[in-house]
């Protein structure tokens, strides 16, 4: 059985935390989220999403892999209100529904083929008050406890790079993503429709968007070139977390023990 309470000591490090996670399990709560993912992303993307369905008047973002998932959400302690989401299938689930979210634009059986259990997180957003790193940091402090308790050894999902810009910005990170954070040739995946000017030259400064400096943080690698998601205008990387790989600080602050390097 998964071990899916909140862990005590998940929070922003403060005595009385401000901001803790926890897994939501009510409809009403679950629509809420849906309802916030689709304000979001069409906020954030500038695009409009079809409407699969319309809850209290508001139309929601909605798929087939939700009812297999965990919600998982940051709440603000004072107000209780949810200020950050994401959602996790687990392998088990994963199995039973018959495919990961990111087999739909990655070829990804050199990562599912390799010994252990994986997770898979997507449709992660933050509300645009808190986006200060801490409501991130919370997310990942639990997420990183979970995969601990329940033996998780891989996390893995998308990241996203705009290409409102072209694909500058993916030109620039390109080069950094190759020499420092590229995963092995036997943990590769390969788009199903790859970005074509994500090896342009450009003299842009690269800047990692908010959850791929997360995932990097972490210790985790990109595995491969970017998907093109034209319904959004964004490149899609996909990222894999060994929660052996987990950066010591991170492992130190996030987990019970510290992860053997």
């Amino acid at each position: 059985m998964l071990r899916t309470q909140r862990p005590a000591a998940v929070s922003n490090g403060k005595a009385s935390p401000r901001i803790f996670a926890e897994f939501i399990h009510s409809e009403q709560e679950i629509r809420q989220v849906q309802q916030m993912r689709y304000q979001v992303f069409c906020a954030e993307y500038k695009v409009e999403l079809p409407v699969n369905m319309v809850w209290n008047g508001q139309p929601v973002d909605v798929d087939d892999l939700d009812d297999h998932c965990l919600h998982l959400v940051v709440r603000d302690a004072a107000s209780g209100d949810i200020i950050g989401y994401t959602r996790v299938l687990t392998c088990e689930q994963a199995a039973k529904v018959g495919h990961y979210y990111s087999s739909h634009e990655f070829e990804i059986n050199n990562i599912i083929k390799r010994p252990g259990r994986f997770l898979e997180i997507g449709r992660t957003c933050i509300h645009p008050r808190h986006r200060n790193g801490a409501t991130i940091a919370v997310l990942w402090a639990f997420l990183a406890r979970f995969m601990q308790e329940n033996d998780y050894r891989y996390l893995f999902g998308c990241a996203s790079v705009s290409l409102d810009d072209g694909g500058a910005m993916l030109a620039a990170l390109m080069p950094v993503i190759r020499e420092k954070f590229m995963a092995d040739e036997e943990y590769r995946v390969f788009p199903k429709v790859p970005f074509p000017g994500a090896d342009k030259h450009t003299d842009l400064k690269p800047s990692f968007p908010p959850l791929l400096k997360a995932y990097t943080r972490m210790g985790a690698q990109i595995c491969g070139d970017a998907c093109w998601d034209p319904d959004f205008n964004v490149a899609d990387l996909f990222v894999l977390l060994d929660v052996n790989n987990v950066a010591n600080r991170y492992a130190r602050h996030f987990l019970k023990e510290p992860v053997a390097a």
